[in-house]
């Protein structure tokens, strides 16, 4: 298994039928001969008997093995995806009621390089082949917008774990059979406003790729901070794929903005912050998305992660239970910590899955959509039912990295840490 390495910072799953005793045998109003007990006719109908179960429950998962959202989709998503199978195996299967028998699970994946055209299609061919009972959905948000109408037409409960995406929330009725479990811009966005009122914030600098998570995240961002008169002086957008920021940097240095914000992508996110530290570009509060998360980031940069903001925010530390559990299983199977955003999220897919499965009684995806639109799910990131296709609960927010844990610095109940604030200039580079 290959995990995202400090190399990016530089360029991310019966009711048995028991037989009546209870004499069913009528008779009619006409006197019959006597008869002995052995020479009564024996019309106790036989129970039906349940089909055979099936060798195990088929998984389709097309997912960036290769390109550029291999990093964030072989840290997030797969050893996620993977651990719960291995849990559910380890428990003896999923149980289906329909069959009165526990079945274990099996992921089919196939490498999706990473293109949308190439997920959809690979999409579209394992949905036609009847051959996978349910689906797991590739990385990041343009690929999982482009699958919703595919499973939806399919009548395939698909739950997304690394997308966030307000015109999926907002038109979930277009897409029946679509479920997003991570938290939304909405959310986070807001989450986000009020720290910077917290801790004092007057202005700000934003940056955002030109891909559907950057666009939406600052469309949320943007009302809210007039709406407390939180100045921004300074935006810019960049392609998706950008690796070189420095003027864009350093045109939100020269606006002398109190922080700086950037709705970003691993494959950015890294190198704006190696690029920042390395025109000593430290605002009071330096924030990036996706990526900062993650435990390589903590590593790549070590003294200076501490301090720096992110999305999210799911670490062990929070109270649910078995938070500590997945963390140490992830550890002791993949020898690498999950990250601390949407790690915990897809393990959770695979809890969401497993529950409506069991509640259902059947491998029926029409009818396990059901379930998940009705029951209420126990999982690692909290307990909750889902409030138009969406699960309305997350840990956290915002997260900061401090000590070496990301810690839930929005305001929750579930608040792990008060923000640093500021943040304080980029330490120097180690010694060689």
């Amino acid at each position: 298994m290959r995990f995202l390495t400090v190399l990016i910072a530089l360029a991310l799953v019966a009711a048995a039928c028991v037989e009546s005793t209870e004499d069913t045998t009528t008779t009619t109003a006409a006197p019959e001969p006597v008869t002995t007990q052995a020479e009564t006719p024996d019309t106790t109908s036989a129970p039906e008997p349940l089909p055979d179960p099936p060798a195990e429950i088929v998984i389709g998962n097309p997912i960036a093995l290769s390109g550029g959202n291999e990093a964030g989709s072989l840290l997030s998503q797969v050893p996620s995806y993977d651990l719960w199978a291995a849990d559910v195996n380890a428990a003896g299967g999923i149980y289906v009621a329909e069959f009165d028998a526990s079945i274990p699970v099996r992921i089919e994946r196939v490498d999706d390089t990473s293109d949308v055209g190439t997920a959809v299609q690979l999409t579209q061919q394992m949905l036609e082949s009847g051959e996978i009972d349910f689906y797991f959905p590739p990385w990041g948000t343009a690929f999982n917008f482009a699958i919703a109408p595919i499973v939806s037409e399919f009548q395939m409960p698909t739950a997304g774990c690394t997308v966030g995406s307000s015109e999926l929330v907002e038109n979930a009725a277009e897409y029946p059979y679509f479920y997003t479990l991570l938290n939304q811009a909405p959310a986070q966005a807001a989450g986000l406003v009020e720290l910077l009122q917290d801790v004092g914030v007057t202005s700000v600098a934003i940056i955002h790729h030109d891909d559907l998570f950057g666009i939406e995240f600052s469309a949320a961002v943007e009302p809210a901070l007039a709406e407390v008169e939180i100045e921004v002086a300074f935006k810019e957008t960049y392609p998706l794929g950008t690796a070189d920021f420095t003027q864009i940097l350093r045109g939100a240095q020269d606006s002398g903005a109190d922080a700086f914000l950037a709705f970003s992508y691993p494959p950015e996110t890294f190198p704006m912050t190696g690029q920042a530290i390395g025109i000593e570009f430290s605002p009071d509060l330096f924030m990036a998305a996706v990526g900062v998360a993650f435990p390589a980031y903590r590593d790549a940069f070590g003294p200076a992660a501490e301090g720096v903001v992110g999305t999210g925010v799911w670490n062990p530390n929070v109270d649910i239970e078995d938070a500590q559990g997945f963390f140490d299983r992830h550890v002791a199977m993949h020898d690498a910590e999950p990250d601390r955003w949407a790690s915990a999220a897809c393990y959770a897919t695979g809890q969401v899955l497993q529950q409506a499965i069991e509640a259902a009684g059947t491998l029926d995806p029409v009818k396990v959509k059901e379930a998940m639109d009705t029951i209420e799910f126990d999982t690692i990131i909290g307990t909750f039912s889902f409030d138009n296709q969406v699960n309305p609960v997350y840990p956290g927010q915002i997260g900061q990295w401090q000590d070496g844990e990301f810690e839930i610095i929005s305001h929750t109940a579930d608040r792990t840490a008060e923000p640093i604030f500021p943040k304080g200039a980029w330490p120097p580079p180690p010694e060689e």
